[in-house]
């Protein structure tokens, strides 16, 4: 799972670092525009064509026929019975395409969350770095250390939460930094990146997770812990990141669908797909 998303993040990181330096909304167009174009090259490729046209004809033919026998009760419930029966073949022949479609996909938005779904804190402000244990190690028992790359300033001794078996830390941003945090466990050292970048729009890692299929496609950021760490999970809990247009605040996720859907139904005659 690793390298598959190791491919997915390159191809990402090659379509959106030209726009580091740019508004963020430049490369969610560019990449909502190549979505909808892969989308509408994977369903015209995987679905029944001549099917959903054929099907589409259908239920136009029904929609007129409830109208011009709109007081004949026997032909209306039997159009509204056809008209259901062909809605429902519609969702059949949709039905792979979409299969299909949602694994790239769900590649892509894990890949994109990290470049749109937080911010780069600001100097001065403040982090929370959480470190979760396996159930076996007592996080009240164990030797904890932390260092922090220039730029970064321990802020806090180590808080224990031995109901969740796990420590926290305080971090307070000074500068720039691309470096690691090397968290100290019992002897064992953990990384884990921080990127604090003044551009206007950059990937950032919140999570690494030990490895586990469902986490590592939540959150393909880093390299997966090894699967004998002590460690579970190491969380840096960052700013969240909103897109603004017109004075609006939009969560990434919002603007990439109503673009992609837009560019789709906008291209879809162009490239004779039947949807």
């Amino acid at each position: 799972m690793w390298w598959l998303n190791q491919i997915v993040g390159i191809i990402t990181r090659i379509i959106l670092l030209p726009f580091a330096k740019m508004s963020p909304w430049l490369g969610m167009i560019v990449i909502s525009l190549l979505t909808a174009l892969l989308m509408l090259f994977i369903y015209k490729k995987t679905s029944n064509q001549a099917g959903i046209k054929e099907v589409k004809t259908r239920i136009k033919a029904y929609f007129l026929e409830m109208r011009l026998f709109q007081n004949d009760f026997r032909t209306l419930l039997t159009t509204q019975k056809e008209l259901l029966l062909f809605n429902i073949r519609y969702l059949a022949y949709n039905f792979k395409p979409l299969l299909i479609m949602i694994i790239p996909l769900f590649l892509l938005l894990a890949q994109m969350n990290l470049w749109f779904g937080y911010r780069h804190p600001a100097p001065d402000e403040t982090l929370l770095l959480k470190v979760r244990f396996i159930e076996s190690m007592e996080v009240d028992k164990l030797s904890l250390d932390l260092e922090a790359p220039a730029g970064v300033v321990v802020d806090s001794p180590v808080l224990r939460i031995v109901e969740e078996n796990q420590a926290d830390w305080r971090l307070k941003i000074q500068g720039e930094t691309n470096g690691q945090l090397i968290i100290t466990v019992n002897g064992e050292r953990y990384l884990k990146s921080i990127p604090i970048s003044r551009n206007s729009f950059s990937r950032i890692s919140k999570v690494r997770v030990k490895k586990n299929l469902w986490q590592e496609l939540l959150y393909p950021g880093e390299k997966p812990l090894p699967s004998d760490s002590y460690v579970k999970k190491i969380e840096l809990v960052c700013p969240e990141n909103r897109l603004v247009f017109l004075g609006l605040r939009f969560h990434w996720l919002v603007a990439y669908f109503l673009l992609s859907i837009i560019f789709g139904f906008a291209l879809k005659r162009w490239f004779k797909v039947e949807i």
